[in-house]
């Protein structure tokens, strides 16, 4: 078993299912070999494959239940099939079982990231703070601290916690991200593009650098910047063809600029034409947007329609203040435009 535990660290398709076949075959004859139970279910973790996971490490804990390594692997993968409350009872059992474990930092991170995964904020902080407190370098406890805080809306512990990030990690595009996200959202635009502009230079080609282009998009287009907003929702498609919130961003955009010049109805209908068949016409925000499309084209029937089925889709978490809004101005013959930004944005 030695040789298959040192392929932990390999991340292939291949490999995980070379690790499987291995463990598999040395199951066959020792039924009991825990580290078999435990890497096979390491694997099955990797692609995602949950139940398949967790029996095995439910096997392995028959025979070993001092195991606490597979007790956290078994959380793993519980969070992984969304069961948070079973993911934060098997590393709370990790905690306490062995206070003075290794690997005690990583059951506190595991079980933080459950519990904000939950919507348990304040618990997932006190999480990282101890996570933090065993490792002080430990960069991936700061960043998903630095989101708690900024889940709770409070921005500027958010961008502390991401500059630490960055301290030990300088070269993090994901942090100068995060912390970028966290300006804008305390109206500092200007602080923000700068971080969206590191984390763009740290990792130009990246598909992930999409969300970057993106966000920092949004940024210009606050500060009334719509050439260089233009400029990054092109290149975010760019990066990233197939997704469903590229179209989404660069249509929205083209059909509701404030500023006529960068409006283009027609390319904005085809790209909410083809956002809305990426998501099988099923999200409300796309076809908000794809009404909207059709609204620039003064085609108000089909604007009314799609804003009809936004609102009939729409949860709790959409605004549907504002769809309703926006069908008056279609059922009045009007298209809907994105709001001017006021002095302050554009200085900020």
């Amino acid at each position: 078993m030695v040789a298959w535990v040192n392929r932990v660290m390999i991340e292939s398709e291949q490999d995980h299912d070379r690790i499987i076949a291995e463990c598999t075959e040395e199951l066959e004859t020792r039924p009991d070999d825990v580290d078999a139970l435990s890497l096979r279910g390491w694997a099955w973790n990797k692609k995602k494959q949950y139940d398949n996971a967790i029996a095995d490490f439910d096997k392995a804990l028959c025979w070993d239940a001092d195991r606490l390594d597979v007790l956290n692997n078994r959380g793993l993968a519980f969070s992984g099939k969304g069961e948070h409350e079973l993911a934060i009872a098997d590393f709370t059992v990790a905690i306490n079982r062995n206070p003075t474990h290794a690997n005690l930092h990583h059951f506190y991170f595991n079980r933080g990231r459950s519990r904000r995964l939950k919507g348990a904020h304040e618990d997932a902080i006190e999480d990282f703070n101890e996570a933090i407190r065993l490792d002080p370098q430990y960069v991936k406890a700061y960043r998903l601290r630095g989101h708690s805080w900024a889940d709770l809306g409070d921005y500027r512990r958010a961008i502390a916690d991401f500059g630490f990030a960055i301290r030990i990690n300088p070269e993090s595009a994901d942090d100068h991200h995060n912390r970028g996200n966290a300006w804008v959202s305390l109206g500092k635009l200007r602080r923000g593009i700068t971080d969206f502009t590191r984390a763009i230079n740290l990792d130009p080609i990246a598909s992930d650098t999409a969300k970057t282009h993106n966000s920092r998009g949004v940024a210009w287009s606050r500060k009334g910047k719509y050439a260089e907003a233009l400029a990054d929702y092109e290149r975010a498609l760019e990066l990233d063809p197939h997704s469903a919130q590229r179209h989404l961003v660069l249509g929205a955009f083209l059909a509701c600029c404030p500023q006529r010049r960068y409006r283009d109805g027609c390319r904005a209908l085809e790209l909410m034409t083809e956002a809305c068949e990426l998501t099988d016409y099923s999200d409300p925000e796309h076809l908000h947007f794809l009404a909207a499309a059709h609204a620039e084209q003064r085609d108000f029937p089909h604007a009314i329609a799609f804003e009809q089925k936004a609102l009939a889709l729409a949860t709790e978490d959409y605004d549907k203040e504002h769809m309703r809004d926006c069908l008056k101005l279609y059922e009045a013959g009007e298209p809907w435009r994105m709001e001017s930004p006021n002095w302050r944005q554009r200085w900020s």
